[in-house]
């Protein structure tokens, strides 16, 4: 009999550069959880979705920390906050502005509700292979197309860690009168590191992707008295289930204690932390960090377009020589999570084994990736999905419109999507994808689902 998932967790052995933000860190954290405090909403405990006692004490405690005017506690992810968050802002088949890489709970809200999206598509790295920031200006031309727009929605920080300009989109956006959902699901860990921001009318953040909490651990913040959260309570209960975990509560509720107590001061060490590894990768010769200032540094992006090697092949040494799991592998870079929860071990860990594999890389010539353009929209991805539709081959769909999302998970980003014109780049990239063994979802590998 093979092993249960529990006895795989209780034996797992390999440093964890990936989420969840608490890093399996019982030096910090105590072995407190789980079993002894799964319990339902009984007496003098509190409802999730009608928060007035201990609960709704984690969510002014949230508001606190992240400086907002009301905040909710999740316990199905940023997901469904996102999804919340666009549908109480929306009316059925309104229009919307959304960066072209959002998370896919944005394309899923868009079809849910049958909006129509005005893509607004961040300048692409095609040597990294990396979307880099989407800038006020962009912004304020989608406003200018698309004026009847009931809300733009950005990614802000992206699973790569590229950091917009939100303070000056959120200035565009309130010109106007468009309400900014801000997807901060990578930022959870912000306020300890930044000491002013502005993300808009609603941010959405995971907890427990970069701080000390359990798996699903999110919550949806609002900062303008514009979003009526009424609504947003409302939408909450669509998307969220009606049995929340204390289990999970429980873990919000120790992180903030954490955070109140010692977070600055665990910050400060893991900035210092983040600083000695930064300087020892400027000694790499083939590969490089990517370090710019519209990036989180606390995501290390192992860069390797100019190498013999692919990004999935690093992430692969990494994990069978080297004993780290990394966050996600792309075509040409690695993901590396870290945390206030990580140690000096770690990151001195990961410093000596990027080393080693860089004495062993030789140079390579870096072919440019396709561009990642908005395709054309023939139908919203709630038409195209009651359409009738085919499989043919990946090869012969070009200029056909497409009836099915294709992306490669993570970051979870369609390259194509119901609804969508199939072009010559897409094809391309999902091809290219494929080859580097990366996940990419589909309906079949060989194949795609077109509307007949």
């Amino acid at each position: 009999m093979s092993d249960t998932l529990f006895d795989k967790l209780k034996s797992l052995s390999l440093y964890p550069m990936h989420m969840p933000g608490h890093k399996r860190n019982t030096d910090i954290l105590g072995n407190s959880l789980p079993y002894g405090i799964d319990i339902t909403e009984i007496t003098d405990f509190d409802d999730l979705h009608c928060a007035s006692g201990v609960i709704d004490d984690i969510q002014r405690r949230l508001a606190a920390f992240y400086g907002a005017k009301k905040s909710f506690l999740l316990v199905n992810g940023s997901t469904c906050g996102i999804m919340a968050a666009a549908v109480a802002l929306c009316s059925f088949g309104d229009k919307i502005i959304a960066a072209r890489n959002c998370h896919r709970s944005v394309y899923k809200a868009v079809e849910l509700y049958n909006l129509s999206p005005d893509w607004v598509t961040p300048p692409f790295d095609t040597a990294a292979g990396i979307f880099t920031s989407v800038t006020a200006e962009a912004i304020e031309k989608a406003i200018e197309r698309t004026p009847d727009a009931k809300a733009v929605i950005i990614t802000s920080p992206t699973y790569e860690g590229v950091i917009s300009d939100t303070e000056k989109i959120a200035k565009v956006c309130e010109s106007h009168g468009i309400p900014l959902i801000c997807d901060e699901a990578h930022g959870a860990h912000f306020p300890l590191f930044c000491t002013s921001r502005a993300v808009g009318d609603i941010s959405v953040t995971s907890l427990h992707k970069t701080l000390p909490c359990l798996t699903q651990v999110a919550c949806l913040n609002i900062f303008s008295d514009k979003v009526d959260t009424e609504r947003i309570a409302e939408t909450l209960q669509m998307f969220e289930t009606s049995s929340p975990s204390y289990v999970l509560m429980a873990s919000a509720d120790r992180c903030m204690t954490l955070l109140e107590k010692g977070g600055k001061e665990l910050a400060q060490r893991h900035t210092k932390r983040l600083e000695h590894f930064y300087k020892a990768a400027e000694n790499l010769e083939h590969l490089y960090i990517k370090n710019s200032e519209n990036c989180d540094k606390s995501r290390i992006v192992i860069c390797c377009e100019n190498t013999d090697i692919s990004g999935r092949e690093l992430f692969d040494r990494l994990r069978r020589d080297l004993d780290i799991e990394c966050e996600m592998a792309s075509m040409r870079y690695v993901v590396a999570l870290t945390s206030i929860c990580d140690s000096d071990e770690g990151l001195l860990r990961l410093e000596n084994a990027l080393a080693a594999i860089d004495k062993s890389l030789l140079k390579a010539q870096c072919t440019p990736l396709p561009d990642m353009c908005a395709p054309k929209v023939c139908k919203t991805a709630y038409e195209a999905q009651k359409c009738e539709k085919t499989l043919i081959s990946l090869g012969d769909s070009i200029g056909r419109v497409c009836g099915e999302y294709v992306w490669a998970y993570p970051p979870g980003v369609p390259v194509i999507a119901p609804g969508e014109v199939i072009t010559a780049e897409a094809v391309q990239s999902i091809t290219e994808m494929r080859r580097a063994r990366l996940s990419v979802i589909s309906r079949d590998e060989e194949k795609i689902l077109i509307l007949k």
